[in-house]
């Protein structure tokens, strides 16, 4: 491959990173319910967070923030271990701490 491909491919990546990371920059712009389906939340929990697409994963909607947050942290470093959490702890390795609290407060106020 030429080197003017190499930087062209460089660029694009550079280009759609920043796109993507200044969406989610902020927690005060956050919009956290495409925040949850971005993080492919609804894959599992439905996208009302009230409809899991299995029986065996919890309705998460409408919990206590609080309580939401530290599941999420916990699932994250590894500290909350079981079936379920092996799954969640590849998905949150692409979810920020101001990004669980984000979705740990929207889901809350559903």
């Amino acid at each position: 491959m030429k080197k003017s491909s190499y930087i062209g491919l460089y660029l694009c990546g550079l280009i759609a990173t920043s796109l993507i990371s200044s969406a989610y920059a902020e927690t005060d712009n956050i919009d956290s319910a495409n925040l949850y389906l971005a993080k492919a939340c609804a894959g599992c929990h439905g996208v009302d967070g009230r409809s899991p697409v299995d029986p065996y994963y919890p309705k998460i909607a409408g919990q206590n923030e609080g309580y939401l947050y530290n599941q999420l942290r916990d699932m994250k470093n590894g500290s909350r271990n079981n079936s379920q959490s092996n799954i969640m702890k590849g998905i949150m390795t692409a979810v920020s701490e101001k990004e669980m609290r984000a979705i740990a407060a929207w889901l809350a106020k559903q």
